[in-house]
């Protein structure tokens, strides 16, 4: 690892985001429930972090993790396959990686400790900006 790498590379080529894309593709290929409950337990996360915090920061992971949530969720039902596989295990990953309390910077540093999560949820929404908006025309 180089100093001129970008943060979001560091946090990309991380084990941490390593581990969760790895559980994200698992989880998409073969575990629909365990999808389900991997949104229902990233809303319970960013809920009660948006609840404790007035941070732009957290609102803005909660507006994402919605997002996100209702999209899987879309998926899962068949209202909404516009996505690729690939976006499908992307989004997953940075969930599993929300969800986690271990991860590139720790959640319990005051401040700085959503910075990771954000930039992962910011880099995944620019990835996929266009299914995003594409998604939320039909909300």
């Amino acid at each position: 690892m180089t100093r001129n790498m970008s943060f979001i590379n560091r946090i990309l080529d991380s084990k941490y985001f390593k581990e969760a894309l790895q559980k994200g593709e698992d989880i998409i290929q073969k575990d629909q429930l365990g999808l389900l409950n991997l949104i229902k337990r990233a809303l319970l996360k960013v809920t009660e972090t948006a609840a404790n915090s007035n941070l732009t920061v957290v609102k803005l992971l909660n507006h994402y993790i919605v997002l996100f949530s209702q999209l899987i969720k879309a998926y899962i039902q068949g209202s909404y396959r516009k996505l690729p596989a690939i976006a499908l295990a992307k989004i997953a990953a940075v969930l599993i990686y929300f969800i986690s309390p271990f991860d590139f910077i720790p959640d319990v540093l005051p401040i700085i400790g959503f910075t990771d999560d954000l930039a992962l949820v910011l880099w995944v929404g620019k990835s996929i900006k266009n299914e995003l908006d594409e998604f939320e025309k039909q909300l």
